[in-house]
This record gives structure tokens, C-alpha cells and sequence, in this order.
């Protein structure tokens, strides 16, 4: 029995002189692998916090091509916006005078520019218009809801180019294509989209 504890006394005896001699050694390489893991873990971190933006910022980019078109209770209205908005009617101030007659939602009105003035909207009737634009009341209130110019120019050629029964848009040049397009009805895209696609 005494050689039996003797025994037990000398492993246990060993096994404390080994648990402490690793751990030693092991006491002494953690820290400092500690301590570069939490110097190291918060760099990374802080960068992914300032990368994340930038990658959702060239997401949103495309979306800036096709700015959306707020809200407009008329078809005057909206088409006001599209003539003064700098991408729609890009190119608007360089042009000559132009007078472009509407008919929609049972309204007369016209919209024009005199030379070197700004562009204005009326209501009734113009006595010598470039071209007259009918649209049915249907389709006003299609043009009314496109939340884009994209969406508003697919929906207009749509309705010129396929009228249905109470959908349609009319086009009458009045003057010759040519002398339009001298006058800029060719470069701003508002213009060239209502009068142009009536070549």
C-alpha cells in the first residue's frame, strides 16, 4: 500500500512539474499572439465599416442616369417640368423660338418660347404652331404615372406608333421637318421625342 501512494505521490508529483512547465511556455506565446490578434481584428473591421459605403454608393450611381420625375397632378404640369428639367430639355436655352399646341384631358393649351425668352405655357388655342399633339385622356394619365423620361418616352412611342381604341397620341407637323430641326427640335430630348418621332 505504501509503495501503491508512494507511486501515486511520484505521478502526481510528475504530472504537476509537467502541467506547469507547458503552461509556462504556453502562458508566454499566447499574449503575444493574443495581442496581435486584437491589434490586428479592429483594423480590418474599421476598414470593412468604410468600404461598405463605398460599395453601396457605385450601386446607387446607375440609378442617378434615370432620375425620377416627381409627382404632377396635370399632363401641363409634367410636361412644364420635362421642358425646364436640365437632362430632359437639355440643350433648350440654345434653341430658336418654337410653339408646340396640346390637346389633353379636354384642354387646349400650348407651350413655347418666343426668341431669346424662356419657355412659357398657355392656355387655348395658337394660331401658328409648330405642331399640334393630341392625347387621349387614357394615355395622359399612363404619361401622368412613368416614373422615369425612359418610361415616359416608351409609353408615348408605344401609344403613336400602336394606337388602341381611347389610347392613342396624335401627331400634325405643321411647319417642315427641316426648318424644326434648324430650330433645335433635334438635340433636346423632350422635343425631338415629340415632334421627331413624327418623321
Amino acid at each position: 500500500m505504501s509503495r501503491f501512494f508512494k507511486r501515486k505521490k511520484s505521478v502526481k508529483e510528475e504530472a504537476k512539474t509537467a502541467e506547469e512547465e507547458p503552461v509556462e511556455e504556453v502562458q508566454v506565446e499566447v499574449p503575444e499572439s493574443s495581442v496581435k490578434e486584437t491589434v490586428e481584428a479592429p483594423e480590418p473591421s474599421a476598414e470593412e465599416t468604410t468600404e461598405a459605403p463605398e460599395v453601396t454608393v457605385t450601386e446607387k450611381a446607375p440609378v442617378s442616369r434615370q432620375p425620377t420625375i416627381p409627382y404632377h397632378a396635370s399632363i401641363q404640369d409634367r410636361l412644364m417640368y420635362m421642358f425646364n428639367d436640365s437632362t430632359i430639355g437639355s440643350g433648350i436655352e440654345g434653341t430658336d423660338e418654337f410653339y408646340i399646341e396640346f390637346m389633353a384631358m379636354g384642354e387646349r393649351f400650348w407651350i413655347g418660347k418666343a426668341p431669346l425668352g424662356k419657355v412659357s405655357i398657355k392656355v387655348g388655342a395658337m394660331t401658328d404652331q409648330d405642331a399640334h399633339v393630341r392625347i387621349s385622356n387614357d394615355v395622359a394619365a399612363i404619361l401622368l404615372s412613368a416614373a422615369n423620361f425612359s418610361e415616359f418616352s416608351k409609353v408615348f412611342m408605344h401609344y403613336y406608333k400602336t394606337p388602341e381604341p381611347g389610347k392613342f397620341i396624335k401627331i400634325e407637323v405643321r411647319k417642315p421637318i427641316t426648318d424644326l430641326n434648324r430650330r433645335g427640335y433635334a438635340r433636346v430630348p423632350i422635343m425631338k421625342l415629340l415632334i421627331g418621332s413624327a418623321r
